[in-house]
């Protein structure tokens, strides 16, 4: 599986990515490639910038996508957006 690939399957599962984690995660040096990649075959990938607790200004990238989720025994749908808890 492609760098592209695990990017695009966390996103796709709600996950929200800096560059860091991009190279923690998937040994990806260059993020804001692989996104412009998955942008460029379509993907609607949403972008902010963030602060990180030194006070660095980075790039945080995520998509909107539901999820489902079991909990107290009723079948919730989750929305996952930019002001939502992840």
């Amino acid at each position: 599986m492609s760098q592209s690939d695990l990017i695009l399957e966390a996103l796709k599962h709600g996950d929200r990515l800096t560059p860091l984690d991009a190279l923690t995660r998937f040994q990806c040096m260059r993020l804001a490639s692989r996104i412009s990649d998955l942008k460029q075959k379509g993907e609607v990938i949403h972008t902010r910038t963030i602060k990180t607790d030194s006070g660095k200004s980075v790039a945080e990238y995520w998509m909107d996508v539901e999820r489902l989720s079991l909990f107290d025994d009723h079948l919730i749908i989750e929305r996952a957006r930019y002001e939502g808890l992840q």
